[in-house]
């Protein structure tokens, strides 16, 4: 594409004009005629008959262009979701222009402007007379700029690509990007601070710094961009974007064509936060907004705000008043206000469930009732002086007009000092046309001045017009909301017994998992400890039984059958083991011949607690037991060290202990057989000395003597 050289005395005021050309559709194939106007020398520089979107983009770039004027906007974009895309293509300064008009001010024909303002129009109107028409009216401040974007800009800072599917060094590399991100926010915040730019900040933190970091300027990209560029590096990236309005706004060129918010004035209710709540009442009373925006920009709220006219009074119910609200309050020129005593939680549910009956509107969550109660609370505050101005001056002035009476009471005005402000006001910016001036001026030829002048008060008056259409409007659709509301209301009274019932129901089955899970976590939480430690000791007993001097363990739980098995299964045991029992009772012979099957050396456990025919079997096959609490023994499960010098002492005395048993054993056996042989010749003995006994009995008679000899001979 052919760039064109423009001076720099020249390049303030470049024009591209565009028409769309005959049997064409805002598409990609799309071919506009295209006109290149120098709005300060009044000529053309350049004409393209046939050229599509992306040409024009790239001549307003190159040309530095100030407007892109069309008759259709619709010729350039195919519906309104398209503009925003396309204003962002272009330059900042560069704004598209509508010339015949816009959808608040009403539509005039290119052919009739073209009339009106002294341009040649051709037999036939081509595309290109129509994009010089376009280039040139604009020149002329005809016309209105399209403005899609509000007065607020989006900084994001971010990582420039994501942490990867894993690995050994994604913990640094995040590292190095929440660093570099949390870096990059300093430097733009600094920037940001250096150029007193208002800007809210909001941050994602992680672990190592930041992982996204969103600024909210509030100034045009157009002043933002001036000092801060899109980059991507390596490990974060800036964007810049413009934020959108909710609905394409047509700004006009002239000077002498402005339109005005509604002068409503209203009582704001805020609950800063994460999730912010907002109540608008008007000064009368009536609610006409309670919404909660979660993480929503200042300039949303203000926006939200302004949608229903010009705050008085940004009630809060926390003092002192957060940053936010006094940002908020500045921006909107507002007073701020909050109660000279803290409001209870039961206080607020009051407030909120009065005012649902009476103007039936729905509170959803506390943040939408605090907000709420806040501004009820600031209209009770002057509810008396304004119900004063309304009884004075009903029929004097309109809503509109004791609006900013009350407004100047509120902002400390005496009710005299604010009428005389008023009225001043009032006679200053008068718009009625006497009827001898109309008369005149259709009667003589009216100068241009007159004309401009006359033009200017109609405007006026329009405003005026539209402005009350606005506030009724406002009221229509708070009556339309207030409607759905209540249908809503009598549906759901309808069943309103066993929601609660079941919301209730609900309620405790979360407490109780709430409850049964804080008890599951704290469980865990022991059980993780436990498990921490044995860790630590598992870690130090697999350390010592590396190290020379320590000798491991076979440890049995219980001396069963069982735990026997299980030991020799998962750990092996074999001769020459020592075995550690931890609870020697239950086992009686037979569980001692299982164990002694498996050619044990010794056994450590409370011998006191063996039965006696294990320890007879023991003793018989002369195995060595000790006490464990003679020894230092470090156990974890069925894992257990001793220290090897510990062992050898406590299984020499087990030995000696045994060899003493055995030679007692010994000494019994031999006591025990010479005392039955004592008791055998002993009782030989007696026999001996009865029967001799019974002799010298039977000798001593008469007549048994001859057979006494006769015996013993």
């Amino acid at each position: 594409m052919k760039v064109i050289n423009i001076s720099k005395e020249d390049s303030d005021f470049i024009i591209i004009g565009v028409d769309i050309l005959p049997q064409s559709i805002p598409s990609t194939s799309t071919h506009y005629s295209v006109c290149v106007y120098d709005g300060n020398k009044g000529e053309i520089i350049k004409k393209y008959a046939k050229a599509n979107l992306s040409k024009i983009i790239g001549l307003a770039q190159s040309s530095q262009a100030s407007y892109v004027a069309t008759d259709n906007i619709y010729e350039l974009v195919r519906n309104p979701s398209q503009i925003p895309k396309l204003c962002v293509q272009l330059l900042p300064k560069t704004k598209i222009v509508q010339v015949t008009g816009s959808p608040v001010h009403g539509f005039t024909s290119l052919l009739k402007l073209m009339k009106q303002n002294g341009i040649p129009i051709p037999n036939k109107l081509t595309p290109m007379a129509a994009a010089e028409a376009c280039s040139v009216l604009s020149s002329k401040k005809l016309g209105y700029i399209i403005e899609p974007f509000e007065d607020e800009t989006k900084i994001i800072v971010s990582r420039s690509r994501a942490k990867g599917p894993g690995g050994w060094s994604q913990k640094r590399y995040s590292r190095l990007m929440d660093t570099s991100v949390d870096q990059e926010a300093k430097n733009i915040e600094s920037q940001l601070i250096e150029l007193r730019l208002d800007y809210d900040k909001k941050v994602a933190r992680s672990k190592f710094g930041a992982k996204k970091v969103v600024f909210s300027v509030y100034a045009l990209i157009s002043e933002v961009t001036k000092a801060f560029r899109k980059r991507r590096g390596e490990l974060c990236q800036v964007q810049i974007h413009p934020v959108n309005k909710e609905r394409v706004e047509f700004i006009p060129l002239s000077q002498q064509v402005q339109i005005k918010s509604s002068l409503r004035r209203l009582i704001v209710g805020l609950d800063p936060g994460l999730t912010i709540g907002l109540s608008i009442m008007d000064l009368n009373g009536k609610i006409l907004k309670v919404a909660s925006f979660r993480e929503a920009s200042r300039g949303q709220i203000i926006r939200a705000i302004t949608q229903y006219g010009k705050p008085t009074l940004i009630c809060v119910d926390v003092y002192p008043y957060p940053a936010y609200v006094e940002k908020v309050a500045a921006a909107l020129n507002a007073r701020t206000y909050t109660p000279r005593s803290v409001m209870t939680v039961s206080e607020k549910n009051e407030i909120s469930r009065k005012l649902a009956m009476q103007h039936g509107v729905l509170v959803k969550n506390a943040h939408q009732r605090d907000s709420l109660a806040s501004a009820y609370k600031g209209y009770t505050k002057f509810k008396g002086e304004f119900e004063k101005i309304d009884r004075k001056y009903y029929s004097q002035y309109d809503r509109s007009i004791r609006d900013e009476i009350k407004d100047l009471i509120v902002k400390g005005k005496t009710p005299i000092d604010a009428e005389d402000i008023i009225s001043k006001s009032l006679r200053k910016n008068m718009i009625e046309l006497p009827k001898e001036v109309i008369e005149k001026t259709l009667a003589q030829e009216i100068s241009k001045e007159d004309l401009d002048s006359k033009i200017k008060m109609l405007q006026e008056h329009l405003d005026w017009e539209r402005r009350k259409n606005s506030e009724l409007y406002i009221e229509y659709q708070t009556l339309e909301e207030k409607v759905e509301y209540l249908e809503t209301r009598l549906q759901e009274g309808k069943s309103e017994y066993m929601e609660s019932m079941q919301r209730e129901k609900t309620f405790l089955v979360k407490e109780n998992e709430i409850s049964f899970l804080r008890d599951k976590v704290s469980n865990l939480e022991q059980e993780l400890d436990r498990y921490g430690k044995r860790v630590e000791e598992l870690k130090k007993v697999s350390l010592l039984r590396g190290n020379e001097g320590w000798v491991p363990l076979k440890v049995i739980r219980k001396f069963s059958y069982e735990e026997i098995e299980k030991t020799a299964r998962n750990y092996g045991l074999g001769p020459g083991d020592i075995v550690l029992i931890l609870d020697s009772s239950g086992g009686g012979g037979k569980t001692a011949d299982q164990l002694l099957s498996y050619r044990i050396k010794g056994i450590i456990g409370n011998v006191n607690h063996l039965s006696y025919n294990a320890k007879l079997r023991f003793f018989e096959e002369e195995i060595l037991m000790a006490d464990p609490a003679e020894v230092e023994i470090i156990r974890i499960d069925e894992i257990a060290v001793i220290k090897e010098e510990d062992l050898l002492k406590v299984l020499e005395r087990a030995k000696k202990e045994l060899d003493v048993k055995i030679v007692e054993k010994k000494k019994g056996i031999l006591d025990n057989l010479l005392d039955e042989y004592r008791d055998e010749r002993k009782k030989e003995i007696e026999e001996y000395d009865e029967r001799l006994q019974n002799k010298r009995t039977r000798s001593s008679a008469p007549y048994e003597k001859e057979d006494t000899e006769d015996e013993f001979n």
